[in-house]
C-alpha cells in the first residue's frame, strides 16, 4: 500500500513537472511595445541602404519615376520594415526619447530616416496603384498620414519634417483619386477613413514655445561660448567678427534680448492663433519676425534666434491646401462615378482655399480637372493648382 502511494505521489511530481514550463513559459513573454517609437526605430536599422547593392533614387520611386521592376526589387527587401511601420501606426503614444535637457544641442537622428522611410511606403503606393490595386495605394497614403502624426512637432524641426512626410502622402494619394474616379464605393470608403482618421494636430505653437525656452536659456553670460556656436558658421568669413561681438555683451544687454524675443515670440503665436486672412497674418509675422535693428546689441542678438515664422505659417497653410483640396477632388470624383461625367461646375459645399478662403478655381481638362487656389502662396510668390489626371 505504501509502495501505491509513493507511485501516486511520484507520478503527481512528474505530470506537475511536465506541465509547469509550458505555464511559465507562457507567462513569462512580455507584451510588445506600447512605444510607436520603438517599433519605428527598428523599422529604420532593418531599412536598407538605396544607395547600397541596388542603387535607386528613393525620391524618384517615390514619383513614380524609377521603372517598377527596379522599384519593385528594392521594395522587397524593405517588406520587413514595413510591417515594423503598420504595426507602430495602430499604437497611440509616440515618444522618441528625445533630451530636452541638452537644450540647443538636442539630437534628431531620426528625422531624416523618416523621411526616406515615408518615400519607401510611397513608392510602395504607386507601386500599387501601377498593379491596379488602389485600395492597396490609398491604404498606404493613409499609413504615411499616421507616420507624420507619430513624427510629431516637439521640435520646430520636427514639425517640419511632419509636414513634408504628409504631403508625400497627399500628393500620391491626389493621384490615385483620379485613377479611381470611377470606384464609388472606393471613394467613399476613402472618405469616411479620412472622416474617421484622428485629428492631424500637428502645429508650430508647440515647439515654437520649447524653442523659446532654449534660446532665452542661451542668452545667458555663462553660455557665451554656446551662444557664439548658435550665431556664427564656421565657413562664414564674418564669424570672427561675430565672436568679438558676442565677447561684448554684458548680462543686461543679454537680459534685454532675453526679454524682447520673448515679447516678440509671444505676438507672432498670438497672431497665428487669431482666425485673420492668409495674406495679413504672413505680413504681420513677416513684419514681428524681421523687424530688428542691427545696430541695437540685445536686438541683434534676439534678431539672430527669431525662426522664419513667416515661411514655418506658409508651410503650415499650403498643407493645408492639398488636403482641403484632396476632399473636394474626391467629391468630385464621386460625382463622375454616380453620373458618368465631371461636374460642368463646382458643386456647392466644398472645402475652401486656405489662401483666400473662397471657393478653389475648378478646370476640366483633357485628362481631368484642376483645382487652383485663388490666393497667392506669399513664400513662394506663386499660386497652386492642384491636378487630379481622372481615367
Amino acid at each position: 500500500m505504501r509502495n501505491d502511494v509513493k507511485s501516486k505521489i511520484w507520478t503527481i511530481v512528474c505530470l506537475a513537472c511536465i506541465a509547469l514550463p509550458s505555464v511559465s513559459m507562457a507567462g513569462a513573454i512580455p507584451p510588445d511595445p506600447s512605444n510607436a517609437a520603438l517599433l519605428y526605430y527598428q523599422a529604420l536599422l532593418m531599412m536598407p541602404d538605396p544607395e547600397g547593392q541596388m542603387p535607386v533614387d528613393l525620391a524618384a520611386v517615390a514619383k513614380g519615376e524609377v521603372p517598377p521592376d527596379q522599384a519593385r526589387a528594392f521594395l522587397e527587401k524593405c517588406r520587413s520594415t514595413i510591417d515594423f511601420v503598420e504595426a507602430a501606426a495602430t499604437l497611440p503614444q509616440c515618444d522618441w526619447g528625445y533630451r530636452f535637457s541638452l537644450g540647443f544641442d538636442v539630437q534628431l537622428p531620426q528625422l531624416s530616416q523618416l523621411r526616406r522611410l515615408a518615400f519607401v511606403l510611397v513608392s510602395d503606393a504607386r507601386l500599387r496603384a501601377s498593379d491596379g490595386t488602389c485600395r492597396g495605394a490609398l491604404e498606404r497614403c493613409l499609413l504615411v498620414d499616421s507616420v507624420s502624426r507619430h513624427v510629431g512637432d516637439d521640435t520646430i524641426i520636427s514639425y517640419l519634417v511632419s509636414i513634408a512626410i504628409r504631403n508625400i502622402g497627399r500628393e500620391c494619394m491626389q493621384e490615385v483619386i483620379g485613377q479611381a474616379a470611377a470606384d464609388a464605393e472606393l471613394l467613399r470608403w476613402l472618405k469616411g477613413e479620412l472622416a474617421r482618421a484622428e485629428p492631424w494636430g500637428i502645429s508650430p505653437v508647440h515647439p515654437l514655445k520649447i524653442e523659446v525656452e532654449v534660446m532665452t536659456d542661451l542668452m545667458r553670460m555663462n553660455k557665451r561660448d554656446k551662444l557664439i556656436e548658435a550665431m556664427t558658421n564656421p565657413e562664414d568669413p564674418d564669424a570672427k567678427k561675430v565672436s568679438d561681438f558676442v565677447a561684448t555683451l554684458d548680462a543686461g544687454t543679454l537680459e534685454r534680448a532675453r526679454s524682447v524675443y520673448r515679447k516678440r515670440m509671444a505676438s507672432i503665436l498670438a497672431t497665428m492663433a487669431t482666425p485673420l486672412p492668409y495674406a495679413e497674418c504672413y505680413s504681420r509675422t513677416q513684419k514681428l519676425s524681421n523687424d530688428f535693428d542691427p545696430n541695437d546689441p540685445a536686438l541683434r542678438v534676439a534678431g539672430a534666434f527669431m525662426p522664419a515664422m513667416a515661411k514655418i505659417y506658409t508651410l503650415k497653410v499650403r498643407c493645408d491646401a492639398r488636403t482641403d483640396a484632396i476632399a473636394a477632388g474626391i467629391e468630385i470624383c464621386l460625382h463622375r462615378a454616380e453620373s458618368g461625367k465631371l461636374p460642368a461646375a463646382l458643386p456647392v459645399g466644398l472645402p475652401k482655399d486656405p489662401y483666400s478662403g473662397e471657393d478653389f478655381e475648378y478646370e476640366r481638362t483633357d485628362g481631368g480637372f484642376v483645382l487652383r487656389c485663388r490666393g497667392k502662396d506669399l513664400d513662394k510668390d506663386m499660386v497652386y493648382e492642384f491636378k487630379f489626371p481622372v481615367k
